[in-house]
Order: structure tokens, then sequence, then C-alpha cells
């Protein structure tokens, strides 16, 4: 049965519709599908950086069996001793050691010494045993810990809140600090390309 040709056209733009509208919808799948991984392969090289640099300070202070006299005395201290390992890992630009009360007892930056932020939760989660690792923006006014690098205000930085254990697995210090994020930025643009590239 011939249709007649209004039908026809009806169906014709019926069918264009759907097309278009199956291309868009595939299009914003892949790109969503896309955006979560590069988010979630960002997030495991933050973390994964982050155990790395546990590792390393745990062993450092099980070698050196500190971690019952870290805090011991002010100065010289063994936190001072320490600090200089904390300060060996690539690209950082700020450093503070906090004993268990919170306190900073070593910073690269003297005016921090013997502060105390309240309402730092996540030193609170480190002191606890979470390890965090994350890339953020420094905003200068918004969180207190951010004191003194107002110099990278508005620019992105590897912001990490490590919990260091001693030999018996007990949390003697929390190491916080700020790193330059090129190495993160280069190898998450390598990756995000490939997936971009796939889901293309």
């Amino acid at each position: 049965r011939i249709m007649p040709m209004w039908n026809r056209r009806d169906a014709f733009d019926f069918r264009l519709w759907l097309i278009a509208a199956s291309f868009v919808l595939i299009i914003a799948i892949h790109a969503g599908l896309a955006a979560t991984l590069t988010r979630t392969v960002t997030a495991r090289i933050l973390l994964r950086e982050g155990e790395v640099a546990q590792e390393f300070l745990s062993s450092v202070i099980k070698a050196e069996d500190s971690g019952t006299h870290l805090f011991d005395t002010p100065a010289p201290s063994p936190a001072l001793v320490f600090s200089s390992h904390v300060m060996s890992l690539p690209g950082t630009v700020r450093a503070n050691i906090y004993s268990p009360d919170g306190f900073i007892r070593h910073s690269t930056e003297k005016n921090l010494i013997g502060l105390q932020f309240r309402d730092n939760h996540e030193l609170t989660e480190a002191a606890a045993g979470k390890l965090i690792s994350k890339l953020e923006a420094v905003s200068g006014g918004d969180k207190p810990e951010h004191l003194a690098i107002n110099r990278f205000k508005g620019d992105e930085l590897v912001e990490a809140y490590i919990p260091v254990m001693d030999a018996a697995g007990k949390v003697v210090t929390v190491v916080e600090f700020y790193r330059e994020p090129e190495m993160v930025q280069h190898t998450v643009a390598d990756i995000s390309r490939i997936i971009w590239i796939a889901a293309g």
C-alpha cells in the first residue's frame, strides 16, 4: 500500500529526529563516562602518591626508632631531623608536622610553629589513620592552614595529610604538605587524552 506523501514525510522526519536524539544521547553518555574515568584516575594517582610518601616517612620513623620520642624536646628535636626527610619529597613547597594533640610542632613556615587550627576535619581523619591526598585550589582565606601560601592563591597544589606510623602501627605524627602538581597533571593529561580518544 502506498503511503500518502505527508505520512512518508512525517515518518522520515521522525527517523531523523530519532537518529539525532540517539546521537546526542550517545555523546552525552560517553562524555560522562570519560569525565568520571578521568576523575577516578586522578584520585587514584593522588592516593598512590600519598601512599608512597606514607611508606617512605613511616620507614624513616621505624629506621630511626624515633616514634615514641619524636616530640619529647622542643629544640633540637627529633622532629626537626624528621622534617628534613619530609622536605626531600619532590616538589614540596610547604610542610607542617603535627603532634598527636593537633599542634604544629615543625613547619617550613616558622610563624606557624606552635599553632593549632581547630575544626580541621582532614587533620582529625589523618590522626585516626586515614590518608588524604587531593588537588586543591589555594583559596587564601577559606582555610586557616592555607596561611603563608597566599603566593599560590588561585593555583592548584597537591595537598596531603599523611598519617605516619611507628613499628607498632600507631600514628605518631601527621605530616601535611603542599606540592607542585605538574607531575600529576601531566600524567592525568596523558591518560585523559587516551580516555577521550577511546570515548570518541
